[in-house]
């Protein structure tokens, strides 16, 4: 058994190198760590025979403990900030969504939730979609779900009142009235309706149709209003859209809403409840929520209780051997992966592996110091060579990427031969780092001199007369792999002190990191204030791939946590937006965008991309039916797997 498992390791280690020098080649030829939300799944048993497939419990049993590197704040929702971890739980505790995603990544109406439904193509150009829900829905207390709780998320998550306290509020970005409700000009929302107890209608504005991810972009899940607002509001329509029984002022609801969100129990209504969260570890535990009847499928939980913990990545896989964790996900890493691998080895631990459908980057501040020039954001790129950066990291599991996309992205494998002849590949080169920095201005020296090689940091006159450093200002994150490489290859480069660069680097916990990188001011006044010009991260995306607002030049948007490289290049942003305005049925079309848009994306950088990895997850035995791939979110695979104790 351990002969055959040493040459199924070998071979497939051959296979990912093999896939990792194509994809190099093919670049020559013609680009959590911590994480910021096509393939089939493909899982390596090492058995000479398979076992006999064991059956699922009738009843939720047993407990699985969910190992991950990434700290948890405890605040779960997703309208502030966007923690991985944080959004893992968020996701156990929500469903009841009119639309669903099936493991393939096809978005589904919710048949168990959605007793009916009418599409209205209307003559202004807008589509409405009239929900029915079914009648028995409840939160995990018993508190019934009605058309109300839908309405209410819409209402609620487009607020004035959410964008006046830091958060996104874009839930109804591109139905009709959004913009008007969304600044506070009206409190109506013309483009949400309440119909009647079960019945409720959405309808999306001309402007945003037709639209490639029609379905998902009219999908709503229940908000109990209670809990986030207090009693005694109540939502009405009075034909004209729906609206609040109350204005929704800053000073009477946003303390509020701050002490419902940093209450980790929040009401749920998906598969699970928080029972308790630990500051102190990070640790979370959940149980399954009785009520819940199931996702699309009807499917239910199968675990009754999961364990969701902060691990070190220097220790995770001694946890996992001795049994204190049970499923350690997503593992990117060389280090990692080959500790995994050997563990599985030894018995009793098996794993999943898939392509990410997302890429570990260096994110830039792109409004201020030197980062603001492309050709300072360009010249670093020339300054770290990524394919030994990415070999040196993923270990053969992995590639390089050129843009804001992952290896399991279906438009990506079908356009990669195109993007490979018209991206900048950015090959390691000094002097054409120089050249960029010199054609920026960056031509100085300390006393305002012509630059002479020699004289330490560059310096460039910025409008207002005074002498600007070459300085860039990093915050990474505390015991991080990433961040270790990037000083070696990157900071600690004597080729980046050649070019008259400086990096000085800050260390801090990754929900530090983000309050930073988001300039989140609901976590403090100083956060607002501009200090780190990039950062390393991750980030990881879902079948519904829009970058509209994720390059937004709307001040609104911007101020509500949108573009985070705060980056505004009209070109860009409506590249982005075209890409998705595109026919549902018209495949070609969406590919032909995403390539030009990518190409204005790789101009500008205002990511280093450094990699795509091929994840693994690595697990205890006891672990049954881990279908995990790049479309779903773990909480669907738990969702869909048992455990034998």
């Amino acid at each position: 058994k351990g002969e055959l498992f040493k040459m199924k390791r070998k071979l497939y280690l051959m296979l990912a190198l093999v896939l990792a020098l194509a994809v190099f080649l093919t670049a020559c030829g013609g680009a959590d760590e911590p994480a910021d939300v096509e393939e089939p799944t493909e899982t390596e048993e090492p058995t000479e025979t398979a076992e006999e497939e064991l059956q699922p419990p009738e009843e939720p049993m047993g407990q699985l403990i969910i190992g991950n590197t990434t700290e948890m704040s405890g605040e779960w929702l997703p309208y502030f900030q966007n923690i991985a971890s944080d959004y893992d739980i968020w996701n156990f505790i929500s469903g009841y969504g009119t639309v669903d995603m099936t493991f393939d990544g096809e978005y589904v109406v919710n048949e168990t939730v959605v007793k009916s439904y009418e599409v209205t193509e209307n003559e202004d150009g807008s589509k409405t979609y009239t929900w029915t829900i079914v009648d028995d829905l409840t939160y995990d207390d018993g508190t019934p779900i009605t058309a109300k709780d839908y309405v209410a998320s819409g209402l609620l998550w487009s607020s004035k009142l959410i964008a006046d306290m830091g958060g996104s509020n874009s839930y109804g970005y591109y139905w009709k009235g959004w913009n008007a409700f969304a600044k506070g000009e009206t409190n109506v929302f013309e483009g949400i309706r309440l119909i009647d107890d079960y019945t409720f209608a959405v309808t999306i504005d001309p402007e945003n149709l037709p639209y490639f991810y029609e379905l998902p972009m009219v999908s709503v899940g229940p908000t109990k209003l209670s809990y986030w607002l207090g009693e005694g509001v109540d939502v009405l329509d009075d034909g004209e859209g729906a609206y609040f029984s109350v204005d929704l002022t800053y000073e009477e609801y946003a303390d509020k809403v701050s002490e419902a969100k940093a209450n980790p129990h929040y009401p749920s209504s998906g598969p699970y409840v928080v029972e308790s969260f630990d500051t102190t570890t990070k640790t979370a535990v959940l149980k399954v929520n009785p009520l819940y009847k199931g996702d699309y499928t009807g499917q239910k939980p199968l675990i009754e209780t999961i364990i969701y913990k902060l691990v070190s990545q220097a220790t995770q896989f001694d946890e996992l051997a001795t049994g204190q964790v049970d499923l350690l996900p997503e593992n990117g890493g060389a280090d990692d992966i080959n500790a995994g691998l050997d563990l599985v080895e030894q018995g009793g631990f098996s794993y999943t592996t898939y392509p990410r459908a997302g890429y570990g980057k260096i994110h830039f501040a792109c409004d201020f110091g030197p980062t603001a020039d492309v050709e300072v954001r360009q010249a670093l790129a020339h300054l770290l060579d990524r394919n030994e950066f990415a070999k040196a990291f993923t270990g053969g599991f992995g590639t390089v990427v050129n843009g804001p996309y992952g290896e399991a992205m279906w438009f990506y494998q079908e356009t990669k031969a195109e993007l490979n002849q018209r991206v900048n590949q950015y090959p390691y080169d000094l002097g054409k780092a120089i050249e960029l920095l010199e054609s920026a201005g960056w031509t100085l020296n300390e006393k305002g001199e012509p630059y002479q090689e020699g004289d330490g940091v560059r310096y460039k006159r910025t409008e207002d007369g005074e002498l600007m450093p070459l300085i860039i200002e990093w915050a990474s994150t505390e015991d991080n792999v990433v961040s270790d490489l990037l000083v070696v290859q990157l900071q600690e480069n004597p080729d980046l002190a050649k070019a008259g660069i400086q990096i000085n680097q800050t260390t801090m916990t990754f929900p530090e990191l983000i309050n930073w990188m988001y300039r989140d001011r609901s976590q403090g006044e100083e956060y607002a204030v501009p200090r780190y010009h990039m950062f390393n991260l991750a980030t990881n995306y879902t079948p519904w791939y829009d970058q509209s607002t994720t390059y937004t030049t709307d001040p609104d948007m911007v101020a509500a946590g949108y573009n985070t490289n705060y980056i505004f290049d009209e070109e860009l942003e409506r590249l982005a937006k075209e890409m998705v305005l595109t026919d549902p049925n018209d495949r070609e079309g969406f590919k032909e965008k995403f390539v030009e848009f990518i190409v204005r994306w790789n101009y500008l950088l205002p990511d280093l991309p450094l990699y795509s990895n091929i994840y693994h997850d690595f697990y205890n035995d006891k672990l049954q039916n881990w279908n995990m791939n790049s479309n779903i979110q773990l909480p669907q695979a738990v969702l869909y797997a048992w455990v034998t104790e």
